[in-house]
Order: structure tokens, then C-alpha cells, then sequence
């Protein structure tokens, strides 16, 4: 794969590229993105509300079914 990258000014609502002859009879993708515009700030992560700390209990075994097996067994 062959790239080529150009930042242009743009004054009206078409775009002339001229491309390397190693371009031809290949099909290309051209994406337009606009890179003067202020990139967005990241979300802020949300935290839980600090009335909730200590509130939490593990009920038991992390890795372990809290439920027996026999309750996923298949009725008769």
C-alpha cells in the first residue's frame, strides 16, 4: 500500500489531487477530514458519590456460582 498525504486550503467545494503515476490503474480511497477544527475534550470520567464508600459487601466467593448446582439442573 501507498500513501500520500496533503494538506490543502480549500475555497470551494472541489478538490484537484494529483497523484503519483504508481497510482494508476489502482483503485484508491480518499477521505477529506477538516484539521483546523479544536479537537474534542475526552468525557470526564464518572465517580460514584462518596456517601456510597464502605456501603458495599462481597457476598460470597468472587470466582464461585452463589447459587448451588442443583438449581440449574433441568426439571423432571
Amino acid at each position: 500500500m501507498q500513501v500520500q498525504r496533503k494538506i490543502i486550503d480549500v475555497h470551494d467545494t472541489q478538490v484537484v489531487l494529483e497523484l503519483p503515476q504508481s497510482f494508476v490503474n489502482h483503485r484508491v480511497e480518499v477521505i477529506a477530514l477538516t484539521v483546523d477544527e479544536e479537537p474534542q475534550a475526552a468525557p470526564t470520567l464518572r465517580q460514584p458519590s462518596p456517601a456510597l464508600a464502605g456501603k458495599g459487601k462481597t457476598l460470597g466467593d468472587l470466582i464461585g456460582p452463589i447459587v448451588d448446582q442443583g438449581d440449574w439442573s433441568e426439571a423432571p
